[in-house]
């Protein structure tokens, strides 16, 4: 465990210990455990473990490069799409081993979205089917339906 004393760059071994608390542990959305990611021969992450806690807000933060985008496409097995990419380790959703064979990767990455830092739209789609292509991939077919969401997402 790190004293007040170390610098935030120095590494220390072994897992942070929280706080004893009474409060009974939260459940956990996600689990990782171990991973790591490989670009063709270049390691990209090696044995990252985080648990994420339902209802609670995570952020991974650190500087560019540094394997923080490889790690959250390992939790919707977008990385998959990417050619001679391999992972390694355990991510585990709502106890589900998401990299089971029984597990379906495009129902994982509906399931799991993604916000990228910069938006990329469909470029052959207007602004508003973009905004809408999540509901229509999902089976929502009713126009009243699609056009009212469209309306309240782009007053948001």
């Amino acid at each position: 465990m790190a004293t007040p004393e170390q610098s935030v760059t120095e590494r220390v071994e072994g897992p942070a210990q929280p706080p004893a608390s009474s409060e009974p542990a939260p459940k956990l959305t996600f689990e990782a455990k171990n991973v790591s990611i490989w670009y063709g021969e270049k390691r990209a992450i090696e044995n990252v473990s985080l648990n994420i806690a339902s209802n609670a807000v995570t952020a991974i933060i650190g500087p560019s490069g540094c394997g923080k985008s490889t790690f959250l496409r390992a939790l919707n097995r977008m990385h998959e799409l990417v050619p001679k990419t391999r992972m390694e380790g355990t991510v585990l959703l709502h106890g589900e081993d998401l990299y089971s064979k029984s597990v379906d990767p495009a129902i994982v990455r509906r399931r799991i979205g993604m916000i990228f830092q910069k938006s990329n739209p469909f470029p052959t789609m207007t602004i508003g089917e973009n905004v809408v292509v999540g509901l229509r991939l999902n089976g929502v077919r009713n126009q009243k339906f699609l056009n009212e969401r469209l309306e309240k997402s782009l007053r948001m």
